[in-house]
Protein backbone atom coordinates (compact mmCIF):
# COMPACT_ATOMS: atom_id res chain seq x y z
CA UNK A 1 0.00 0.00 0.00
CA UNK A 2 2.68 2.11 1.06
CA UNK A 3 4.48 1.57 -2.65
CA UNK A 4 1.38 2.97 -4.15
CA UNK A 5 1.08 6.02 -2.28
CA UNK A 6 4.64 7.01 -3.11
CA UNK A 7 4.23 6.13 -6.87
CA UNK A 8 1.21 9.13 -6.56
CA UNK A 9 3.04 11.31 -4.50
CA UNK A 10 6.68 11.21 -6.31
CA UNK A 11 6.00 12.60 -10.33
CA UNK A 12 4.59 15.69 -8.56
CA UNK A 13 5.98 16.06 -5.19
CA UNK A 14 9.37 16.82 -6.61
CA UNK A 15 8.24 19.98 -7.73
CA UNK A 16 5.55 20.38 -5.17
CA UNK A 17 8.74 20.38 -2.52
CA UNK A 18 10.61 23.16 -4.48
CA UNK A 19 8.14 25.47 -4.46
CA UNK A 20 7.16 25.21 -1.16
CA UNK A 21 11.44 25.89 -0.02
CA UNK A 22 11.14 28.27 -2.50
CA UNK A 23 7.65 30.05 -0.49
CA UNK A 24 9.64 29.24 2.64
CA UNK A 25 12.56 31.10 1.34
CA UNK A 26 10.34 33.79 0.60
CA UNK A 27 8.77 34.20 3.65
CA UNK A 28 12.15 34.49 5.75
CA UNK A 29 13.45 36.94 3.46
CA UNK A 30 10.70 38.65 4.59
CA UNK A 31 11.30 38.10 8.24
CA UNK A 32 14.72 39.07 7.51
CA UNK A 33 14.11 42.57 6.53
CA UNK A 34 11.87 43.25 9.41
CA UNK A 35 13.86 42.14 11.60
CA UNK A 36 17.46 43.26 10.54
CA UNK A 37 16.86 46.08 8.66
CA UNK A 38 20.37 47.66 8.40
CA UNK A 39 21.11 51.25 7.62
CA UNK A 40 17.46 51.69 5.95
CA UNK A 41 13.94 52.90 8.00
CA UNK A 42 12.30 49.39 9.15
CA UNK A 43 9.39 50.31 6.41
CA UNK A 44 11.39 50.56 3.34
CA UNK A 45 13.54 47.57 4.55
CA UNK A 46 10.54 45.80 4.67
CA UNK A 47 9.02 47.11 1.66
CA UNK A 48 12.53 45.84 -0.63
CA UNK A 49 12.70 42.59 0.92
CA UNK A 50 9.07 42.42 0.35
CA UNK A 51 9.65 42.82 -3.61
CA UNK A 52 11.76 40.14 -3.56
CA UNK A 53 9.51 37.82 -1.53
CA UNK A 54 7.18 38.60 -3.81
CA UNK A 55 8.98 37.72 -7.32
CA UNK A 56 10.00 34.57 -5.54
CA UNK A 57 6.33 33.86 -5.18
CA UNK A 58 5.76 34.79 -8.58
CA UNK A 59 8.30 32.07 -9.70
CA UNK A 60 6.76 29.12 -7.99
CA UNK A 61 3.24 29.71 -9.90
CA UNK A 62 4.38 28.39 -13.15
CA UNK A 63 6.02 25.16 -11.15
CA UNK A 64 3.08 24.74 -8.94
CA UNK A 65 0.88 24.20 -12.74
CA UNK A 66 3.34 21.98 -14.00
CA UNK A 67 2.90 20.24 -9.99
CA UNK A 68 -0.82 20.35 -10.73
CA UNK A 69 -0.98 18.93 -14.48
CA UNK A 70 1.47 15.96 -13.28
CA UNK A 71 -0.99 15.58 -9.89
CA UNK A 72 -4.06 15.63 -11.97
CA UNK A 73 -2.93 13.69 -15.49
CA UNK A 74 -0.01 11.24 -14.57
CA UNK A 75 -0.39 10.50 -10.78
CA UNK A 76 -3.85 9.30 -10.48
CA UNK A 77 -3.54 6.76 -13.61
CA UNK A 78 -2.34 2.96 -13.86
CA UNK A 79 1.28 3.35 -15.01
CA UNK A 80 3.61 1.07 -13.89
CA UNK A 81 5.19 2.21 -10.03
CA UNK A 82 9.09 2.10 -11.64
CA UNK A 83 7.86 4.12 -14.40
CA UNK A 84 6.14 6.50 -12.04
CA UNK A 85 9.22 6.78 -10.06
CA UNK A 86 11.33 6.34 -13.14
CA UNK A 87 9.70 9.92 -14.08
CA UNK A 88 10.24 11.47 -10.29
CA UNK A 89 13.99 10.75 -10.83
CA UNK A 90 14.04 12.29 -14.70
CA UNK A 91 11.79 15.25 -13.40
CA UNK A 92 14.76 15.74 -10.41
CA UNK A 93 17.13 15.41 -13.00
CA UNK A 94 15.86 17.91 -15.12
CA UNK A 95 15.69 20.29 -11.80
CA UNK A 96 19.06 19.67 -11.13
CA UNK A 97 20.46 20.45 -14.30
CA UNK A 98 18.41 23.66 -14.68
CA UNK A 99 19.85 24.89 -11.18
CA UNK A 100 23.06 23.77 -11.30
CA UNK A 101 24.32 23.44 -15.16
CA UNK A 102 26.46 25.92 -16.54
CA UNK A 103 27.57 26.16 -20.27
CA UNK A 104 31.17 26.07 -20.53
CA UNK A 105 32.53 29.30 -22.11
CA UNK A 106 34.48 29.78 -24.79
CA UNK A 107 38.23 30.27 -24.70
CA UNK A 108 39.39 33.92 -25.76
CA UNK A 109 41.27 34.07 -28.94
CA UNK A 110 44.61 36.11 -28.15
CA UNK A 111 44.80 39.28 -30.81
CA UNK A 112 47.71 40.76 -29.58
CA UNK A 113 50.41 41.03 -32.14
Amino acid sequence: MSLQLWSFVAPHGVLELLAIFIAGGAGLRLAYGLLFPGFLPRGESVARAGTEAVKLLLGTIPILIIAGVIEAFVSPTGLAVPLKFGMAAAIFALLLAYLFWKPATPAKADFAA
